[in-house]
């Protein structure tokens, strides 16, 4: 992927979850978050273009709601 590529997904990233949502990650939702996106992008065949918001937001919520919701993060 090159560089622009990964400057304009990371953007769309920022401007789809916000500054709030993003900073208040746990460490552990954080990088689970970045494997998912990884992945989404994958899927997409590097093609930044064709991913929706709602792709991004339903990644989001699959770790912070799922995986690593913050219930079970305040227990560790």
């Amino acid at each position: 992927m090159k560089t622009n590529d990964l400057k304009h997904y990371s953007k769309k990233v920022y401007e789809v979850l916000g500054e709030e949502k993003i900073n208040n990650l746990h460490r552990l939702q954080e990088q689970s978050l970045n494997n998912q996106l990884h992945d989404l992008l994958e899927e997409h065949n590097g093609d930044v273009g064709t991913i929706t918001k709602d792709e991004i937001i339903g990644r989001y919520e699959l770790v912070t709601k799922h995986i690593y919701p913050n219930d079970f993060l305040d227990l560790i």
